[in-house]
């Protein structure tokens, strides 16, 4: 996995397994973007900075290893969020090396970008390898976004009354995100071949399985923040892979029955 340049990876030399995290956030190239042309088509509405995203070239993160890896696994979402990049810091959208005028807000720019990316690991993974997307891992904020004293200190899972409060979309809720980002995710994925490893409906339950309410210590949310986005190890994302080995393990007998 290292000569493969994964941000993290480990190999199993007993099974013969190699795993691999490439860390591509948003899939498509992207990179800081400044103003330096007072007559450019971004400067002329008044663009002086932001992150310039090439809907139309995948990140060197996933597509340089199309040929190594007989499982491959996609996901994308959090760091579409307006928290992450506000108005005087967005995310422009640029194709065929031109900016994309009117400029695309961030649900629209994803769109575009999962089209893309989509058709290109249709193109450019061999039709041998096995190509999973893993749905949303949704949040569990109450009061406030990450960065707005949110919390989540509950030690109890949420009921079944309880999931359409806290992510339904037309409750008007922060934790709606994860069902927003599904619905493009898989109009994006329509006529694919991708299998879908759906982790985003059981988890939404598990509001104590984060870490905000298992800092060790009393009160360290106040001292630390609360972290109800990352999930505690080991926890629920055990029984994630517990889903995706039965999908693998389902994918290799099929070819085996052929």
């Amino acid at each position: 996995w290292k000569k493969q340049k994964a941000w993290r990876g480990a190999h199993f030399p007993k099974y013969n397994v190699t795993v691999g995290y490439h860390r591509a956030v948003l899939l498509a190239d992207y990179h800081e973007w400044k103003a330096t042309n007072p007559f450019g088509p971004l400067e002329k509405l008044g663009y002086k900075r932001g992150h310039r995203v090439n809907v139309d070239v995948p990140a060197v993160d996933w597509i340089n290893v199309t040929d190594f890896y007989d499982v491959v696994i996609f996901n994308t979402g959090h760091w579409w969020g307006f928290d992450k990049y506000p108005p005087d810091d967005p995310l422009l959208f640029f194709k065929d090396g031109e900016p994309i005028i009117p400029p695309l807000n961030l649900r629209d720019g994803l769109k575009v970008v999962l089209q893309h990316m989509v058709a290109l690991t249709e193109k450019n993974y061999p039709s041998k390898v096995m190509k999973i997307w893993r749905t949303q891992s949704p949040r569990h904020f109450k009061g406030g976004e990450w960065n707005q004293n949110g919390s989540c200190v509950s030690n109890r899972l949420l009921q079944d009354g309880q999931i359409e409060q806290w992510f339904g979309l037309g409750t008007g809720g922060i934790n709606g995100e994860a069902r927003e980002l599904n619905g493009i995710i898989l109009h994006a994925l329509e006529g694919s071949s991708f299998q879908l490893l759906n982790v985003t409906y059981l988890s939404e339950f598990r509001k104590d399985a984060h870490p905000a309410v298992w800092l060790g210590q009393k009160n360290a949310h106040v001292r630390w923040g609360q972290d109800c986005m990352h999930w505690c190890l080991p926890g629920l994302p055990d029984t994630w892979v517990d889903i995706l080995l039965a999908m693998i393990l389902q994918h290799l007998s099929r070819k085996q029955a052929c």
